[in-house]
């Protein structure tokens, strides 16, 4: 999860690549305004920017899992029916599933602006760094026969869900959740 903080300020920016060009991120805005977060248009307004992209969206092939793929991170190649990600995955095989997986995986690429420094010296100004989180998102569906149609809105849910959820909702009282992880490598599947 990105760490928690007082700036509410996101802007988003999602795109697909994938061969399902029906499967939409529109849903992330939604999801971020819904739990408290300002979406805004400006880039240069923002604390956040939030960058997804659907990288592949397509029939798994056997003995290719969710968990291979997204346990293989952010930016890693992809090809046909997620082998190339799943490649050097060692540990024990599972049994395959019984039906036809589908998948869609997204990455996720999110910049934390750093807050200007106090200090009246220009060196200090310019010593400001923003912080990266990255993230690989894999959405899936297992069908006896794929029906591109019916898992596609469940598919795009799953990845709005799973993006919009990096970004924690303040508690009860207004205060921020304390951070999950300090790991800047954000991992969900």
């Amino acid at each position: 999860m990105v760490p928690p903080g007082m700036e509410r300020t996101v802007y988003v920016h999602t795109g697909n690549i994938s061969e399902n060009q029906r499967v939409s991120l529109n849903g992330i805005n939604g999801q971020l305004s819904a739990t408290g977060y300002q979406v805004v248009k400006d880039p240069t307004q923002a604390h956040y920017w939030l960058q997804a992209r659907v990288v592949y969206c397509h029939k798994a092939k056997q003995g290719v899992t969710a968990e291979s793929v997204a346990f293989t991170g952010f930016g890693v190649g992809i090809g046909s029916g997620g082998t190339a990600m799943a490649r050097g995955m060692g540990g024990m095989k599972q049994p395959p599933p019984e039906g036809i997986l589908y998948m869609c995986v997204a990455d996720v690429f999110v910049t934390e602006q750093a807050a200007p420094a106090k200090l009246a010296t220009p060196i200090a100004a310019s010593s400001t760094r923003a912080a990266t989180y990255t993230m690989r998102s894999v959405a899936h569906v297992l069908q006896k026969e794929l029906n591109i149609e019916e898992a596609t809105p469940i598919i795009q849910e799953k990845l709005n869900t799973s993006i919009a959820g990096l970004f924690q909702a303040p508690g009860r009282d207004g205060t921020q959740h304390p951070a999950i992880t300090d790991s800047r490598r954000l991992l969900a599947f």
